[in-house]
């Protein structure tokens, strides 16, 4: 008797499926990254934003602090120091 043989994908085609898969992911997110983002430009992320207004708030502390130090008067002069009293005559 003969015996047939089948062929026999040895059930790799979800290895495969799940091998393509990863590879379309990695390049959608390598893509996303490299493009900046979700179609945020690179001074959206809250991190960015926050440091600009930290430093904008440091500037108006500057700003102020330079206008008060214009603002301060000019201190008055000391008051002459008063005379010796005179010695007794004799």
């Amino acid at each position: 008797m003969a015996t047939e043989q089948g062929r026999s994908s040895g059930g790799n085609g979800f290895l495969y499926f799940a091998v393509g898969a990863l590879v379309v992911a990695v390049g959608v997110l390598a893509y996303l990254f490299y493009s900046g983002g979700m179609g945020q430009s690179k001074s959206d992320t809250a991190i960015e934003r926050m440091a600009d207004s930290v430093g904008d708030a440091a500037d108006d502390i500057g700003d102020s602090a330079r206008d008060a130090a214009r603002n301060i008067p000019a201190p008055a002069p000391a008051p002459a120091p008063n005379p010796a009293p005179q010695p007794p005559p004799g």
